[in-house]
């Protein structure tokens, strides 16, 4: 078996997690954010809510020291919540 990349684990979990929120959601379950989910930080989901996607990502970024891509994934994984 050969060992997983990071991009490829990355992209793993987040369909995993997705999965998982559609589950909760389906059963009415409510679970607690991570303190880096960009759904708890309002600044970048008006943003967000906005369409400014570009700027949410900046915000997040200063806010969480994230790299791009990884930001990135998490703006685009809050946006589809929202």
């Amino acid at each position: 078996m050969e060992p997983m990349d990071d991009v490829t684990l990355a992209q793993r979990l987040l369909a995993v997690e997705s999965k998982l929120d559609t589950i909760m959601t389906y059963l009415n379950l409510t679970h607690p954010l991570p303190e880096t989910d960009p759904r708890r930080m309002p600044e970048v989901m008006k943003l967000v809510q906005a369409g400014k996607k570009i700027q949410a990502i900046k915000v997040y970024r200063e806010r969480t020291g994230l790299g791009l891509k990884r930001a990135k994934e998490a703006i685009d994984s809050a946006a589809e919540h929202f």
